[in-house]
C-alpha cells in the first residue's frame, strides 16, 4: 500500500485548462501504484515456501499462524499507514537456543536472560520436533475451547462401547441399550453432530441379548458394526456383522459361528471393500478359546477364516490393518508358553491371515491387552491392564514394540486400587493418549481416566471424569481439533440407572508469554498443546 503526499507550502493550483494533464499524471501514478502492488504480491507469494523450508521468521508472520503469507503484508502495510514505521530490531542481545519443553504441558517455563532491562524485543520461535515440524501454532494460547458432556438413554441400562469421528465432523457412537429395541440387550447406533446433538439413532437386535463392540464408517459413507448375537445364528452366541447406509438403515447382516460361543470384538474395512472381523471362538477352538479372524467380501460373505491358539484361552480383542496390507491382533494368551496367568498377545499376519510372527508380554501375574495401533515408525503400541507390575492391584499398562514385535519399552499407570486402559491412540506429537478407568483417583468408585504420555511412556498430563458412582470410558478418539472424545457409561448422571456417556475434553493449545521481568521471560504451554515441544527465545535491542 503506497501513499504519496505534498506539504502545504509546496502545493500549487493549476489553471483549469491543464485539467487534462492532471488526469494523465493521475493515471500514470495509478499505473505505477498497481505495478508496485502486483510486484509486492509476487514477492510475498514466494515467502511461504521460504518460510517453510528455511529459517522461520515470526516477525514477518504478523498473524501468528505459522505461515508467512499475503495477509501478513497487508497487516504490516496497514500498521505502517496508520501508525508509522513499526518497531525494528537492532543487535541481538540473547539467544537461548532450542529448549526442550516436551514435558511442560500445563506448566510455566521461566527462562533467565539476566540482561537487567525491560527495554527489549522478545522473539519466540517454536517447532514440534527438533528436526522441524509445525511452527508457531496458536501463539498466545489462542486455541481454547471448553469441553462438554452428553448423556443418552432411558429408564434402563444403556452404555457406549465405541466411537468414531465421521466424515462430516460429527460422531458415530455404537452402544448397547435395554431401554429401547426389540428385547433384551440390543445394538444402538447414534449419529451426532460435532456438538453431540443427536441427528438420528437406530436399534438392531432380536428378543435375546445382542451385544455390540465396534463400529467403523465405510467408504460409501455408511457404517459397519460387529458384536455377538444370541437372537440369530447357528449357536449360543455368534459373530454378528451389520452393514447400514449413512442414515443407519440396515442394508444386510451376517452371522458367523458354530454351536458354541463366538464373539466379534473388532472390525476393519479391507482394500477390496470387504471386511475383516476378529474375536474369539469356542466353536472351532483348539483348547478352550482361540483368536478368530474372518475375511469377507463387500456383502459380508465369508472368503476365509483362521484360528490362532497357544492351546488354552487366547482371545483377540483388537484388530488393525497394517501398512503392508496385513493384519495385527492384540489380546490375551493364557497358554503354557505365557509367563503367568495371562499375557499381552500380539499376532502379525499377512493379507491372507497367515501368521508371520507372534509375541507375548507379561510377568507372573495376569495381563490383558485391549487395544493396539501401528505407530509411525512401523512398530506397535498396546494398552490394557497388568497385575504383575505397577503400584498395586491391576494397573493400566502400555507396551511399545518394534516392527518385529520386540519390546522397546513398557510403563504402568495407577495407584493402589484397580486401574485399567481400554484404548490407545497415537497423537500428533508422536506420543499417545490412553483411556480407561481408575478406582485409585477421581471423584468416587470408578471414574473415566484419560492419560497423555510421550513416546517413552512418561505421563505429560492426566484427567479423571465422573461423579460419585461408576463412570467408565471404553473408547477414545483424537478429534480434528486435536482434542479428545470419550464414550462409555455413567451412573452418576443421566436419565436412568446407567446411561451412555459422551465426553468432549477441553482444548488448551498454544504458548503464551505470561511474564517478562528485567532478567527473565516466563512462558506458559497449553495443557493439551501438541506443537510447542521446542522453543527458542531471542532478545533484541529495539532500533529507534
Amino acid at each position: 500500500m503506497l501513499h504519496y503526499g505534498l506539504s502545504a507550502d509546496k502545493m500549487m493550483v493549476e489553471p483549469a485548462e491543464k485539467g487534462g494533464d492532471n488526469m494523465i499524471v493521475k493515471k500514470s501514478l495509478l499505473v505505477v501504484a498497481l505495478a508496485l502492488f502486483c510486484l509486492t504480491v509476487l514477492v510475498f507469494s514466494a515467502i511461504p515456501a521460504i518460510g517453510q523450508t528455511g529459517e522461520y521468521d515470526p516477525w514477518l508472520d504478523v498473524n501468528d499462524d505459522g505461515y508467512i503469507g499475503i495477509d501478513d503484508i497487508f497487516n504490516v502495510a496497514s500498521h505502517f499507514a496508520g501508525e508509522g514505521m513499526p518497531i525494528a530490531k537492532a543487535s541481538l542481545l540473547y539467544d537461548s537456543g532450542w529448549i526442550n519443553i516436551t514435558d511442560k504441558c500445563g506448566q510455566n517455563v521461566t527462562i533467565a536472560h539476566n540482561l537487567n532491562s525491560t527495554d527489549v524485543i522478545v522473539d519466540i520461535t517454536g517447532k514440534t520436533t527438533i528436526d522441524g515440524g509445525i511452527h508457531q501454532r496458536h501463539l498466545g494460547l489462542t486455541d481454547y475451547a471448553s469441553g462438554w458432556s452428553k448423556t443418552y438413554g432411558g429408564a434402563s441400562d444403556d452404555s457406549g462401547q465405541f466411537i468414531a469421528q465421521t466424515l462430516d465432523g460429527g460422531y458415530i457412537i455404537l452402544g448397547s441399550t435395554r431401554s429401547s429395541g426389540a428385547g433384551g440387550n440390543d445394538f444402538w447406533l447414534i449419529k451426532t453432530d460435532h456438538c453431540g446433538h443427536v441427528e438420528w439413532d437406530k436399534t438392531y437386535g432380536g428378543p435375546n441379548n445382542d451385544q455390540p463392540y465396534a463400529v467403523i464408517q465405510t467408504t460409501d459413507g455408511g457404517y459397519a458394526m460387529v458384536g455377538h448375537t444370541m437372537s440369530l445364528g447357528a449357536g449360543e452366541e455368534d459373530f454378528w456383522l451389520i452393514k447400514t447406509d449413512r442414515f443407519g438403515n440396515e442394508q444386510w447382516n451376517r452371522t458367523y459361528g458354530g454351536p458354541s460361543q463366538d464373539i466379534a470384538y473388532s472390525v476393519v474395512q479391507t482394500s477390496d471393500n470387504g471386511f475383516a472381523l476378529a474375536g474369539q471362538t469356542w466353536s472351532f477352538a483348539v483348547g478352550w478359546s482361540n483368536a478368530w479372524l474372518i475375511k469377507t467380501d463387500e456383502f459380508g460373505n465369508a472368503e476365509w477364516n483362521k484360528t490362532y491358539s497357544r492351546t488354552n484361552y487366547d482371545p483377540a480383542y483388537s484388530l488393525i490393518r497394517t501398512s503392508d496390507n496385513g493384519y495385527a491382533m492384540a489380546g490375551r494368551t493364557a497358554s503354557q508358553q505365557s509367563f503367568g496367568d495371562g499375557d499381552f498377545w500380539l499376532i502379525k499376519t499377512d493379507s491372507s491371515g497367515n501368521v508371520q510372527w507372534n509375541e507375548s508380554y507379561g510377568g507372573t501375574g495376569e495381563e490383558d491387552a485391549d487395544s493396539v495401533v501401528q505407530t509411525k515408525d512401523g512398530g506397535y503400541v498396546l494398552a490394557g491392564l497388568a497385575n504383575s507390575f505397577g503400584a498395586g492391584g491391576f494397573d493400566a499398562w502400555v507396551v511399545k514394540a518394534d516392527s518385529d514385535g520386540n519390546m522397546e519399552w513398557n510403563q504402568t499407570y495407577g495407584g493402589m486400587d484397580f486401574d485399567s486402559a481400554h484404548m490407545i491412540v497415537e497423537t500428533i506429537d508422536g506420543g499417545y493418549a490412553v483411556v480407561g478407568y481408575t478406582e485409585s483417583f477421581g471423584a468416587g468408585n470408578q471414574d473415566s481416566w484419560l492419560i497423555k504420555i510421550d513416546n517413552p511412556g512418561k505421563v505429560e498430563w492426566d484427567k479423571t471424569y465422573g461423579g460419585e458412582n461408576n463412570d467408565v470410558a471404553s473408547s477414545l478418539i483424537r478429534t480434528k481439533d486435536d482434542g479428545y472424545v470419550l464414550v462409555g457409561f455413567t451412573e452418576s448422571y443421566g436419565a436412568g440407572s446407567r446411561d451412555l456417556w459422551l465426553v468432549k475434553t477441553d482444548i488448551e493449545s498454544g504458548l503464551a508469554l505470561t511474564d517478562s521481568s528485567k532478567d527473565t521471560v516466563t512462558l506458559y504451554r497449553g495443557e493439551t498443546d501438541a506443537y510447542w515441544n521446542y522453543v527458542r527465545i531471542r532478545i533484541w535491542k529495539p532500533k529507534p
